[in-house]
């Protein structure tokens, strides 16, 4: 990693000017320490045009996809952190995937705190800086050898790229792991602005939010009319195949939609009442 990273900083005035460049980082995240971690690699990319980050098993799913004759293999987000900006921009587009596809735009200017403290990391030596976002207290160590102001999800403008990232609780972890420099723009119009060709519906957070607490209080809903023409369902190997059927899933539904995502901004996350 160290080779390509040095080579990028030794870049830094010519950076804007080249293709894409993926940096990937390992996330580690749980609701809280009684919770074992799920673990997922993301995505960072960065081009001329845009600032992409997203679960890297959309791009693993679009090279199988653009290499097969096969009907298309889709992928949906496991983290609820696909996120879409321009260079140097608080300004964020959050899209999000819930049955149907959404865009929530977002102001997210932190007010950063940087620190004297110092480690080392794979030959980088890294700074400190701490922020307040999301309802959560953050820790973000970044080189300023790589100049490039952003970082994983919605954090960006510290004075170099950040390697890790862990709130207080260590509930969200990121660290860089890889990065390579890609040979042409990456294209992500099928699974970020769109998810496989189904446009994102421009939404506020709070009715996306609204959207969810509805489909939570009544989950079998929207699979009831499937059933109802004679559709057959399946839930964990198990055939559905009445009404009748189908409401006595309802906790095991409510229970998949409260689990589905585990909301880093906690002031943003839906509140699913009993």
């Amino acid at each position: 990693m160290k080779k390509t990273l040095l080579l990028l900083a030794f870049c830094a005035g010519s950076f804007y000017q080249s293709q894409t460049n993926r940096f990937t980082y390992e996330l580690q995240y749980r609701k809280d320490p009684s919770q074992e971690y799920r673990r997922d690699l993301m995505n960072l990319d960065i081009s001329p045009k845009s600032v992409k980050f997203y679960d890297k098993g959309f791009a693993d799913y679009d090279v199988k996809n653009k290499n097969s004759s096969q009907p298309i293999s889709r992928y949906s987000t496991k983290t609820d952190q696909v996120i879409e900006r321009k260079p140097d921009s608080f300004d964020n587009k959050w899209y999000r995937d819930f049955f149907d596809y959404f865009v929530v735009k977002t102001h997210d200017e932190m007010t950063w705190q940087v620190l004297q403290e110092t480690k080392d990391y794979n030959g980088y030596k890294l700074q400190k800086a701490t922020t307040h976002f999301g309802g959560r207290s953050w820790s973000a160590w970044f080189s300023n050898e790589i100049n490039i102001k952003e970082g994983p999800y919605k954090f960006r403008g510290l004075p170099g790229l950040i390697f890790i990232l862990e709130d207080a609780d260590q509930n969200f972890v990121y660290q860089l792991i890889n990065n390579e420099k890609l040979g042409t723009d990456y294209d992500t119009r099928e699974f970020v602005e769109t998810h496989y060709s189904k446009p994102a519906i421009l939404i506020t957070n709070e009715k996306f939010n609204k959207y969810i607490e509805d489909i939570y209080q009544n989950p079998t809903r929207i699979f009831s009319e499937k059933v109802k023409n004679g559709g057959n369902l399946s839930f964990k190997n198990e055939s559905i195949e009445s009404a009748e059927e189908l409401n006595k899933k309802k906790e095991m539904l409510q229970n998949g939609i409260k689990g589905r995502y585990i909301y880093l901004e906690k002031d943003k996350e839906p509140v699913f009442k009993s």
